[in-house]
């Protein structure tokens, strides 16, 4: 019997999260496309921009937690309901994700 191939046109959730790009993070740098999630290197607050949705949000992260946030870049600091927040996480990585393993 011959071994299954792999169906690339298979979605991402029947078969896990398929990593496709990921770079470290610049703080206030733009990434150049949308993220899925961010590897955080160490705990702290994040303050995160999503520019399609022009929507700034802050999280507080783990050491080494995985977050699916859908951004474009990771802000220093920015005020979000009158309050201001500073992001202190430091070493991250932000990863993107496709729909489909293989275009159209």
């Amino acid at each position: 019997m011959s071994a299954f191939k792999f169906n690339p046109m298979t979605p991402n959730n029947e078969i896990g999260i398929y990593f496709v790009k990921s770079r470290p993070v610049v703080i206030d740098i733009p990434f150049g496309e949308m993220a899925t999630w961010i590897k955080i290197g160490t705990a702290g607050t994040i303050v995160w921009y999503n520019s399609e949705l022009d929507e700034t949000s802050v999280i507080v992260a783990e050491l080494g937690e995985i977050l699916p946030l859908v951004c474009d870049q990771i802000l220093s600091s920015a005020t979000i309901d009158g309050t201001p927040y500073t992001t202190t996480s430091s070493g991250m990585y932000w990863v993107s994700t496709s729909q489909q393993l293989k275009k159209l």
